[in-house]
């Protein structure tokens, strides 16, 4: 499992090729009842009618992007470059304007920062992200 403080992704036992079986949010993991779980289509439907998706570089990002969906892509310790960001118009990348030497810190990111700072999400500023104004 993949966990991340906006959403868990559930994944085969297979190292070689994940598949996400589920995106799993904050709300499921406290009421964690069959009813309250998405399906990966159902996700996709969710995120496709959304007015913005604000996500971080993950599966949700790839999801959004297949779906044509708005998404706000948070890129911390990854960079955009790896040419894993937004794909549609409607994408859009946020991330920290701080020239950091450690970043990016590996293809994937770590769950935490190899420097011990994480300066690379600490520095992102809140007014990079649109409002609803932007959207």
């Amino acid at each position: 499992e993949d966990h991340r403080p906006d959403f868990t992704c559930r994944q085969t036992d297979s190292a070689r090729t994940p598949i996400i079986l589920e995106i799993v949010t904050p709300e499921m993991v406290e009421d964690p009842t069959a009813e309250n779980r998405w399906s990966l289509l159902a996700s996709a439907a969710l995120m496709e009618g959304a007015a913005m998706n604000y996500v971080n570089d993950s599966a949700p990002l790839h999801i959004s992007s297949a779906m044509k969906a708005p998404v706000t892509a948070i890129f911390c310790s990854t960079v955009p470059s790896f040419g894993f960001g937004p794909l549609g118009a409607n994408g859009r990348v946020v991330e920290t304007m701080e020239k950091l030497d450690c970043r990016p810190c590996g293809l994937h990111g770590y769950k935490a920062c190899p420097k011990g700072h994480f300066r690379c999400a600490e520095g992102i500023e809140v007014a990079a992200f649109p409002t609803a104004r932007d959207i």
